[in-house]
């Protein structure tokens, strides 16, 4: 699992893959009046058309669902009572916006209803006019290098929303030569207006070293003004900076501070990373509860990473009653879009029988699909199908290769699995050096049966120097995680002290708390 720093860390931090752009400047604002009262439908008050424009146009794109659900309510109204601009406004957004989902008819009414006049404002140098008409080729007349230079006639005249448009199409090559140079040009411009925008896709650029020397600071300063000014992506993002200490001092309280704002904005980023603050106890006390509420409304605006989170809540009841059913529905709402941790935890359903009927075909397909995405649980998983024979003929040289490949993505436990087909020299030549090596890998990840064996390869010296010393060190390691065949060992060989001393150590620990 992840943390979104829109790259998800924790288990999640959005790092800037997706650049955000659009903002209206405020004197774009007199194409709205002139096509207000052009079409003699100026009724609504000047301020409240002013607002409507500018919630709308903002909150697009600063991150924040709530927000923006008012927005378009507003704009919607507008449109409604049948004023052109806006209603053009929602239909150029329509095909990529749910929340402006139009009926196919409507959005081809209103598109055309509109283009007339817009692009007669856009001819007469009108800058907003200019950038919607670049939007309209882009996202409905499939006219990518009409609507680069629409932009580019707008970001000439200082719109902000075409400065942004324009960078983001240089940031991912889209009808222009990708070019991060004139990515950072145009963000900086932006910027330079004191545009939220703006200043989150620069700081993002500096955040990556992308187009602008690598700085975090610089990174941290930009984002922190654009989160002042409402960007709940910046509040995000800045919460991911200050937990893991980049270009500013490692602060968890700050963190998890700069989390909730963004997750009460609406932001699904920003309420996943809030959840899971409050899930592990980082820089907040450990509630499971309220980590179940944020992730709930993050998945509920599709995050696949809160889904899986929901899901594991119910699966072992922490904080929430536990439900098998529950937590399958949420591992299949991100196993739809492909999650492999998703795909992973249904395979594991199956194969326990929990929440469904044991199926151990199911769980092999399911177990498939997430590691044809190189998932490492999920090739373990496979190879212990391969290595027992269930569903599938049973097969080391298979098994073998799906334990190799999980256990160089370090999971221990194929690490350990690795080492006993070396061992037993089961699909490949019996090596004890070899296995010791594994188990050797798997141990310092604290895996107690690693433990035990590679103590065992001490003890009688097996593809390892012989040392009792170091076997007895690692049969208590494997005894202080529960490994019961070491606790037998340690006894058998006559260290009963040390067995006495570590449950009096234990007794104690438990009646202080």
């Amino acid at each position: 699992m992840t943390h979104t720093f829109t790259s998800r860390l924790l288990r999640g931090f959005v790092h800037p893959k997706r650049l955000t752009f659009f903002r209206l400047a405020g004197a774009a604002l007199s194409l709205v009046l002139s096509v207000a009262c052009a079409d003699e439908e100026a009724s609504a008050a000047l301020e409240d058309v002013r607002g409507a424009v500018e919630r709308f146009v903002n909150a697009r794109t600063a991150g924040s669902t709530d927000d923006f659900l008012v927005a378009v309510a507003k704009v919607r109204e507008m449109a409604d009572a049948g004023q052109t601009f806006f209603r053009f406004l929602l239909a150029v957004h329509a095909a990529q916006e749910p929340l402006c989902a139009l009926s196919d008819e409507q959005r081809v009414r209103y598109l055309n209803e509109g283009r007339p006049l817009i692009r007669a404002h856009a001819g007469a140098r009108n800058a907003l006019a200019q950038y919607l008409t670049g939007l309209d080729c882009d996202l409905n007349l499939n006219q990518p290098e009409a609507a680069r230079d629409w932009y580019r006639q707008a970001a000439a005249q200082g719109l902000a929303l075409a400065q942004n448009a324009l960078g983001l199409m240089y940031y991912l090559g889209e009808s222009v030569p990708q070019d991060d140079d004139k990515a950072g040009e145009y963000f900086r411009q932006a910027a330079l207006q004191g545009d939220r925008n703006g200043e989150y896709n620069l700081a993002a650029l500096y955040a990556q070293g992308r187009g602008v020397p690598k700085d975090e600071g610089m990174a941290f300063v930009l984002y922190t003004r654009a989160a002042e000014k409402g960007h709940s992506s910046a509040m995000n993002n800045l919460g991911w900076l200050c937990q893991e200490g980049r270009g500013t001092e490692k602060d968890l309280k700050a963190a998890a501070a700069w989390y909730r704002r963004s997750a009460e904005s609406g932001n699904a980023d920003g309420q996943f990373n809030y959840g899971f603050v409050c899930s592990r106890g980082r820089g907040v006390p450990r509630a499971p509860r309220e980590a179940g509420l944020w992730f709930s409304r993050a998945a509920e605006q599709g995050h696949a990473e809160a889904q899986v989170n929901i899901g594991l809540l119910y699966r072992d009841g922490d904080g929430i009653r536990q439900d098998d059913r529950k937590a399958l529905t949420w591992f299949a709402k991100a196993a739809e879009q492909h999650h492999a941790m998703a795909q992973f935890f249904i395979g594991q359903m199956y194969e326990e029988g929990r929440g469904v009927p044991q199926d151990s075909e199911r769980a092999f397909n399911w177990y498939t699909k997430a590691a044809g995405q190189a998932n490492p649980r999920a090739l373990h998983a496979l190879g212990t199908f391969y290595y027992r024979g269930i569903v599938v003929p049973k097969d080391y040289a298979l098994a073998e290769q799906h334990y190799r490949r999980a256990a160089e993505l370090g999971v221990p436990a194929a690490q350990n699995n690795l080492g006993m087909l070396y061992l037993r020299g089961e699909g490949v030549p019996q090596d004890h050096a070899l296995a010791a090596k594994w188990f050797a890998s798997a141990a310092r990840q604290g895996a107690a049966d690693a433990a035990y064996n590679l103590a065992a390869l001490y003890e009688y010296g097996r593809g390892v120097e012989m040392s009792h010393i170091r076997a007895v060190e690692l049969f208590k390691q494997a005894a202080l995680q529960g490994h019961v065949g070491a606790a037998a060992w340690l006894f058998k060989n006559g260290y009963t002290a040390w067995g006495e001393s570590q449950r009096r150590n234990k007794e104690e620990v438990i009646s202080n708390r």
